[in-house]
């Protein structure tokens, strides 16, 4: 190895001393540092420096590749880290005219955009043509958060049953073939449906293609750059969401299970955060059965990781508020840890009253707090 004619030895220890510096960092019980030179792929860039004083002395650039999850972990001190382990490199090298001058710290860059998509962050990135609000209320009704479903004709009786179980999450939905009034311009009235759609959430059904309408509709949601989420029943996403691993074990048989599973993307990739909770809040509050109130529980209001002392306090609101959540059994008890979770505070069902409150007991530990 060299440059310009010039044999460098050092570079082809440097993998020696990597490992030497491993056992001693693991005796050290330096884990950073070892964590860094295991996974961290070597490269090297001959003749980095030089200088000429004592007939001259080449210093290298050593670049360490480690995975992503670990170069977040040290992001914050990695140039401390690759200046420790620069000086460790030095202090076994025994060749007089090399060293190491700089040791880099780095992580294999994300490509393409799907990572903003993924993040729950990104924006429609054109303005959507205004709508008018007296449009909107007749086609979402009072709903929080909007989803088109695209489905073939074929489907509109299992579609407007997705559509009820979405409901049951606070999600208002779109389904052309059921919400369209006769006395409405049909293709205006969709466009009206695609140009305010927080996301799109494609049915992939066998026959999804042959449709002149579900391909465009996909189109249209790509263009204003809202989240697409394929469901796939009978057939996988293809073409400019092909890219992205459609909604796996769906199936009719199962709205409600699927319902919940469309919500749970959603709850990933929407960045409003808010307005999905207004949304499942005004469920909530308004389930009609034990079993409707548990539902809700468990696959809505467990999607919140978080939620403020006043969010809190009006969910407790909702379950005393409205019967079928205060005297669902499985609702309450299933409602407890997620309180627990959300104040960090010791929750129990008081049985006498048919509610639910803080126990008297101190705040639960970080390390038991449920979830």
């Amino acid at each position: 190895m060299g440059i310009g004619g010039i044999q460098f030895e050092l570079p082809g220890k440097i993998e020696g001393y990597l490992a030497t510096l491993s056992k001693y960092y693991a005796n050290k019980g330096k884990s950073r540092l070892l964590d860094v030179i295991v996974n961290g792929t070597p490269s090297i860039c001959e003749g980095y420096t030089f200088d000429n004083w004592n007939g001259g002395t080449h210093g290298h650039a050593l670049t360490l590749t480690v995975p992503e999850d670990l170069f977040l972990e040290i992001m914050d001190v990695k140039e401390q880290l690759a200046a420790e382990i620069n000086k460790g490199i030095n202090n076994l090298n025994t060749i007089q005219s090399e060293h190491v001058d700089t040791v880099f710290i780095e992580t294999e860059t994300s490509e393409g955009g799907e990572w903003r998509e993924s993040s729950g962050r990104l924006r429609p990135r054109i303005t959507p043509v205004s709508v008018p609000p007296q449009t909107l209320t007749r086609i979402w009704g009072a709903g929080h958060v909007r989803v088109f479903l695209s489905h073939k004709a074929k489907y509109k009786k299992q579609t407007s049953q997705l559509k009820e179980w979405l409901g049951f999450c606070g999600v208002a939905c779109f389904v052309a073939h059921v919400d369209i009034k006769p006395t409405k311009e049909w293709q205006r009235e969709i466009e009206n449906a695609l140009q305010s759609m927080d996301a799109l959430v494609a049915l992939f059904t066998e026959d999804f293609h042959e449709s002149n309408w579900t391909d465009q509709e996909v189109g249209f949601a790509l263009g204003r750059g809202v989240p697409v989420t394929a469901v796939c029943l009978g057939k996988d996403p293809c073409g400019l969401i092909g890219k992205r691993q459609g909604l796996q074990g769906c199936s009719w048989k199962d709205t409600g299970g699927m319902a919940a599973k469309i919500y749970e993307v959603l709850h990933e990739r929407l960045p409003d955060q808010s307005r999905l909770f207004e949304g499942a809040l005004a469920a909530y509050s308004g389930s009609i059965s034990f079993a409707n109130s548990a539902w809700k529980v468990k696959n809505v209001l467990s999607t919140f990781d978080t939620l403020t002392p006043v969010q809190v306090e009006r969910v407790v609101r909702a379950l005393r508020d409205n019967r079928q959540n205060r005297l669902s059994f499985e609702g309450r008890s299933s409602l407890v840890p997620l309180l627990e979770r959300w104040t960090g505070r010791r929750w129990e069902v008081d049985k006498d009253k048919d509610d639910v409150r803080e126990a008297e007991e101190t705040p639960i530990p970080d390390d038991d707090i449920p979830f």
